[in-house]
């Protein structure tokens, strides 16, 4: 077992990935308030003392789980770090807003919905949370910067709009996933890249052609 703070971090990756997925399951399907490690237990094939074993606490289980998911969506940020700043830009909103095909996506959308009601009274997922967040806020800043400075982007203040960015694609992402509003997420997607090519491309400057407007 481990002896990290959050019963997290010794834990071999193999038990990791088996404890997240059921977390990301069983939240989705009973909530926090309703989750159990028996619960947790029934959505995988291992039985609940394998979970006891590596996890001390329910709220232990949610920390691998939320470490997996924030990690998951800066992984794939971090694999734009080589494109220019209007492929950068786009793509990173695109996958903000995940894919409502993707159950992975779905999944993780559903229980951090879940999870940002508790938040407010749980210090280690508004921790966890915040600063997910406040990365995705810096990283859309630089790449907005970036474009200013090189002149493919308008004038635009980086923090402001990366905060509308974020908080656009964070609300568009639950309500498409989460509740299932696919015409909500479909209308707004359209409407965020259509933002984008008005407001933050320089004049001459096009979209990428996977996100231009037919």
């Amino acid at each position: 077992m481990s002896d990290d703070a959050d019963g997290v971090s010794e834990v071999p990756p193999a038990a990791r990935e088996e404890a997240v997925q059921a977390v990301m399951r069983a939240l989705a399907r009973h909530g926090y308030a309703g989750l159990t490690t028996k619960k947790v237990a029934a959505e995988s094939e291992k039985s609940e003392a394998f979970f006891f074993y590596h996890y001390d606490t329910k709220e232990a289980l949610v920390i691998a789980f939320l470490e997996f998911a924030t990690d998951r969506i800066a992984r794939r940020l971090a694999e734009l770090a080589d494109a220019d700043p209007v492929t950068r830009l786009y793509a990173a909103c695109d996958r903000l807003l995940g894919d409502p095909e993707d159950e992975v996506d779905t999944g993780i959308a559903v229980a951090v919905m879940e999870l940002l009601a508790h938040a407010r009274h749980n210090e280690r997922f508004r921790e966890r949370l915040t600063a997910y967040e406040r990365a995705v806020l810096t990283d859309l800043a630089d790449v907005l910067r970036e474009g200013v400075e090189a002149g493919v982007f308008r004038d635009v203040d980086p923090e402001a709009t990366a905060a509308y960015l974020l908080t656009t694609t964070d609300g568009t992402a639950g309500a498409e996933k989460a509740l299932g509003m696919r015409d909500v997420g479909e209308g707004v997607r359209e409407r965020l890249f259509d933002y984008l090519d008005r407001v933050v491309l320089a004049e001459g400057v096009s979209p990428p052609a996977e996100y231009a407007s037919s």
